[in-house]
């Protein structure tokens, strides 16, 4: 079956969420975890959680509260076990740029989610200024990102590492990969989903990456 045979939701406009009367959620919010569930992500987020969920997250923009309930989610209202359970099982990775890492502790962040791996790690080619490289075993993977081009020297961008990452995960014949969902100001998000998946996600306007061939690109399907 093709993603074009589930039923496609349509991207909101960004705008505050104007709750429905007597719910701590819309039913925009509503659309969002029945796409996600489409994609085979969030089987646990039901109505309830949802509502407890809404009810703990302030108003805000629609690209913000969805990241909001996702963090939320994958918390697993504080229980360790059940966030790890979640967190492996769709691979949710999220970067926020108020909390200082560098480049080494976010691909160990990375590798953890997909164990299909083993040990990744980031290095340079053939000298201290080659080119960056992920490499699980014997595969590599070149580390570039060429939309960033405002990075500041000696740094490495998230989107970067992910789409390196997606391409061991393509030499390991591993089906996830990782798709961007549209970011806010300050976090990005990424989920672990099948091709069929990716273009649910495409369809409903929720990846940052609106078109199917640089969807496809970025996740090397």
């Amino acid at each position: 079956m093709t993603a074009s045979a589930k039923e496609s939701v349509h991207p909101p406009a960004e705008d505050v969420r104007v709750p429905d009367e007597g719910a701590p959620y819309s039913k925009r919010d509503e659309d969002f975890v029945r796409l996600l569930q489409a994609a085979g992500l969030a089987c646990e987020l039901d109505t309830s959680q949802l509502g407890l969920i809404a009810s703990m997250i302030a108003e805000s923009r629609v690209y913000s509260r969805r990241i909001d309930i996702l963090e939320r989610y994958y918390r697993g209202s504080d229980d360790a076990s059940i966030a790890m359970r979640r967190r492996d099982s769709d691979r949710f990775f999220m970067h926020d740029d108020g909390v200082a890492v560098n480049a080494h502790q976010l691909v160990a962040s990375l590798a953890s989610l997909h164990p299909e791996l083993g040990q990744v790690n980031l290095q340079r080619i053939g000298s201290d200024e080659g080119p960056l490289v992920l490499r699980a075993g014997e595969n590599f993977s070149a580390v570039t990102d060429e939309d960033d081009e405002d990075a500041e020297a000696g740094t490495v961008a998230v989107r970067a590492l992910v789409r390196a990452l997606n391409a061991l995960l393509a030499k390991a014949e591993v089906a996830e990969r990782l798709v961007p969902l549209i970011p806010d100001e300050s976090r990005e998000l990424y989920l672990g989903v099948t091709e069929e998946g990716a273009m649910t996600l495409l369809q409903g306007g929720c990846t940052e990456l609106s078109a199917v061939a640089a969807l496809r690109e970025f996740a090397s399907w």
